[in-house]
């Protein structure tokens, strides 16, 4: 993956999976990309995920070394992957914050929600099961918390706050406000 060393994202694997026989864009000139029309069986993989091979394409993932998926990004331009790829987020109306009143991740994120003045819908897992059953359902069988959904169309597991920082700012539209671009 060519991403430079001062990407949040640097130590994250990226892969992008798009369908070529829907006519779906090339992928980004970054980050491995798996074509389900060359290889179907990587279609298992997202539907693992909760995401439909027919409907969500393209999508990003990012893991870490150990292999556990840190964030999933669906329906995504070109545009979009190659930032998710980079560390950055889409503009976004809606974020919801799956967390925890236990965990001290979730309030270091709170935090730096609140530090940004991100508007955003705290739901706590340990009381809604439908809602858990969606972050199990994209985190591949994991009850991550914090987990952040971005219009339903980027979901972060629990990131580290560099990554998450980076996201935020870019989907609020803040480093182009600050000139940080």
């Amino acid at each position: 993956m060519s991403v430079s060393p001062a990407s949040p994202v640097g130590h994250l694997s990226s892969q992008f999976i798009f369908n070529s026989r829907h006519g779906e864009l090339e992928p980004p000139s970054f980050g491995f990309a798996v074509d389900l029309a060359e290889d179907p069986s990587a279609a298992h993989q997202l539907i693992k995920l909760g995401v439909s091979p027919r409907s969500d394409l393209p999508v990003v993932t990012l893991t870490d070394v150990g292999g556990k998926l840190r964030a999933l990004g669906c329906r995504l331009s070109k545009e979009e992957a190659e930032g998710l790829i980079q560390g950055r987020a889409f503009p976004t109306r809606h974020l919801r914050f799956f967390g925890a009143t236990w965990c001290p991740d979730c309030r270091r994120a709170r935090r730096l929600l609140e530090e940004i003045s991100f508007d955003y819908e705290e739901i706590d897992l340990d009381t809604s099961d439908r809602w858990e059953a969606l972050v199990l359902e994209r985190s591949g069988g994991r009850r991550v918390v914090p987990t952040l959904d971005f219009d339903g169309r980027l979901f972060v597991f629990n990131p580290e706050l560099v990554l998450m920082r980076s996201l935020l700012e870019s989907a609020a539209g803040l480093k182009e406000e600050r000139g940080l671009e």
